[in-house]
Parts: C-alpha cells; sequence; structure tokens
C-alpha cells in the first residue's frame, strides 16, 4: 500500500479496506499530513517511511519492498502515485493497472484527444509552446499542466500574447503543458465504479463553485444529484468517455463543464474523488468508493451493494483554512438536515494552495436541491456572522 493521504481514510478503520490480515499487507507512507493517522502494529506491522517529494527516491524504494516483500498486488490511490506503481508492477510482474492504460487519465492532453477523438464534446485544446503561438479559437485561453492535479497548476489568460508569461508562470517547460478553450458555466462530476469493463456504478454531482476558483473563494464542496435532467445527461455522457479512455478496472472521477449549450468534458482521474466526495456519495448511494478502489487494485470484486433512494440527497461544504479558525460546531447545530461537522487544522497555515485546504468540513443531508441551497445559505451565514480569522 503506497499512502499519500491521510493513512485512516485511505484503508479505512483498522486498515479495514486493505483484504488480508497485518502480516500480509506492507505499508508505504509519509509522516506528513496525517501519514501514519490511527496506525497500529496489528495493522501494518511492515512500514517503511520515506520523503514523497522526492519521486525517484520513491519509486525505487517502491520496487524494493515490492522485491523484498514478494508482492502480490500494488495499491496507490494517489494521482501523482498512479503511474509509478504501474512501472514498478511492470518491473515485478504484478497484476494490476499499467503505464500504457494509466496515461489517458494522466496525460491531460492525450486524455482530451482520446475523448474528442471518440466524437464526444470537449474544448478545443492545443500544445503549448514557450513562444507566441497562434490559437484556433477566440478569446480567454486557459494554460495548464498535462500532469497537474485538478485545479492547481493552471493559468487563465485573457489574449494569446499572455500565454508565454503564463508558461513561466507554471514552470517553463512547455512540453508538459497544454492550451484549452476557456469555457464559461458551472462545473458537476461523476463518481464512478468500472469492474471487468463495465461501469457498475456512477454518481452525479455538481459543484458548489468552480474549482478552479479555490484561491479566491470563502468555500467549496459538492452536491449530489439524485434525479433530474442533468443527473441523467451527465451519467450518459460519463459512460462514454469511460469507454473512449479505457481501462477495466478502476474508480474514477470525471468532471464536466455546464454550459447553455449542454455539456463538455473537462478531465478524469482514475480514483476516487477528494474533498469529501467519497462520504457523501457513500450516504446518498451507500457505495465506498475508496474501498472499491482498493479492492480493485488487489484483484478484487468492488462489493459494489448501492441501497435503494429515498429522494434524499447529501453535500459537502469545505470552507477554506484561512477564512475562519474558530470552532463552529456550537454556532452549526441548529442547521437543518446537519449530519457531520469536523474542524480541520491546517498541514501548513496561510494561503490554500489546493482545492480541498479546508479548515472546516459540514455534511449536510436534504431532501432534495431547494432544500439543500437553503440549508447551504445556513451555514455560509454562520461562517460569516463568526467573523474573520482569530487568534
Amino acid at each position: 500500500m503506497v499512502n499519500r493521504h491521510r493513512l485512516d481514510w485511505t484503508v479505512g478503520a483498522g486498515g479495514t479496506h486493505v483484504p488480508g490480515t497485518g502480516v500480509d499487507r506492507a505499508l508505504l507512507t509519509r509522516t506528513y499530513a496525517g501519514g501514519l493517522a490511527t496506525w497500529s502494529r496489528e495493522t501494518f506491522p511492515d512500514v517503511v517511511v520515506t520523503d514523497m517529494t522526492k519521486p525517484r527516491q520513491l519509486e525505487a524504494v517502491c520496487d524494493w519492498m515490492a522485491r523484498s516483500r514478494q508482492a502480490t498486488h500494488i495499491v496507490s490511490l494517489h494521482e501523482k502515485d498512479l503511474l509509478m506503481a504501474a512501472r514498478v508492477r511492470a518491473r515485478n510482474g504484478l497484476e494490476g493497472p499499467t503505464e500504457k492504460q494509466l496515461l489517458p487519465y494522466r496525460d491531460k492532453l492525450l486524455m482530451t484527444r482520446t475523448v474528442t477523438a471518440a466524437g464526444l464534446p470537449c474544448p478545443p485544446v492545443t500544445e503549448a509552446t514557450s513562444g507566441f503561438v497562434e490559437l484556433p479559437w477566440t478569446g480567454r485561453t486557459v494554460v495548464k499542466s498535462r500532469w497537474g492535479l485538478g485545479a492547481t497548476e493552471v493559468v487563465v489568460v485573457d489574449r494569446a500574447e499572455d500565454i508565454p508569461r503564463a508558461v513561466d508562470r507554471l514552470g517553463g517547460q512547455a512540453e508538459n503543458l497544454l492550451l484549452q478553450k476557456f469555457v464559461e458555466g458551472t462545473m458537476a462530476h461523476v463518481d464512478a465504479v468500472v469492474h471487468d469493463g463495465e461501469v457498475v456504478f456512477a454518481s452525479a454531482s455538481r459543484y458548489l463553485q468552480q474549482p478552479g476558483h479555490f484561491d479566491r473563494m470563502p468555500y467549496q464542496g459538492s452536491v449530489v444529484l439524485t434525479d433530474g435532467p442533468l443527473r441523467t445527461a451527465l451519467l450518459d455522457l460519463n459512460e462514454r468517455v469511460l469507454q473512449a479512455l479505457g481501462l477495466h478496472d478502476c474508480v474514477t472521477h470525471a468532471e464536466f463543464f455546464v454550459t447553455e449549450d449542454g455539456l463538455l468534458f473537462c478531465e478524469a482521474a482514475a480514483r476516487p474523488g477528494g474533498g469529501g466526495i467519497d462520504d457523501i456519495v457513500a450516504r446518498t448511494h451507500g457505495v465506498d468508493l475508496v474501498r472499491a478502489a482498493v479492492r480493485l487494485q488487489c484483484g478484487l470484486d468492488p462489493l459494489v451493494r448501492p441501497i435503494a433512494s429515498d429522494g434524499s440527497t447529501h453535500g459537502v461544504i469545505g470552507v477554506f483554512q484561512n477564512v475562519n479558525d474558530r470552532d463552529l460546531a456550537g454556532a452549526l447545530k441548529d442547521v437543518p438536515g446537519l449530519v457531520s461537522y469536523r474542524r480541520v487544522v491546517a498541514d501548513i497555515p496561510g494561503p490554500v494552495q489546493h482545492a480541498t485546504d479546508y479548515g472546516h468540513v459540514v455534511v449536510l443531508r436534504a431532501a432534495g436541491q431547494k432544500e439543500f441551497d437553503s440549508a447551504l445559505a445556513r451555514v455560509l451565514a454562520v461562517v460569516e456572522d463568526e467573523g474573520g480569522p482569530h487568534a
């Protein structure tokens, strides 16, 4: 198990997501940001800790562990580690996703071209260059990493003349970047389980804010869609996108633009969605996306057993860490449909650096979208009433 998250979230309480007993499991993790949260010797008696900011070192350690522990499978849920784990599998003759199979989920230029070639709607893209480039579209342009994580490593420019400066701002290596026509609209996502090449479960949700605006918004989050034409359209397009991208056994998180003219594919990842998405999907549909992802990487049935819907939905609201550092439990207790509240201590205090740098996580249950939006407004009013950051 290669872990770059909070350990308790990744493996479940007591490591229950990972099959076998403790003696069957070897853990490669970090100490930073909960990498050993709730660890016990019984769960993972064999632990190696390494600096995961050094990719070559991480891959060498993972390779050594696979050989020395006679590994049968490698489980890795973080986007940064998917291709690394695939290379180690190949060198050690292990089952699981290959680098070729995963590449369309990691290289966003290849991803978009693959989906476009299948005749599915995507914004126009082209390769970035270090100098001036003449674009096949007008208006704003998104400059982003081909290998980046979600909403990070993205710069939006108003004019083509500004692209070289954006390339420099993102590290100056144009070959690692792409250009995409800016899309006006809101965003939604679909979280799915693929087994033996078939989508055996999918849940559609709408984002509460644009993911790319996390550095200038007080909150982010998602609410599950349980009915309606948008949900139907999202599930249909998502299935066709996943068929185009391939990969027979995985959990996926795909994002879509919702525009006046319909849906456009944005990007997809071969791992569970973050920011509390797994929680609201489990509460609404009874499907544990993280457990499914772990089991699929171990060659097992994902254990997808959706519960019958009662029409209610769940949503997660993440208030960013720099908005308010008071405990809000008391102030939120009367919010209708409150399921849970958790205060999060920032790993790195100060401005947010990622789209899920939450200081407060609120989960709500509602009878429908209007009721959820009303409860969301109550939550945001509490955050505002409690004032800004306090010592």
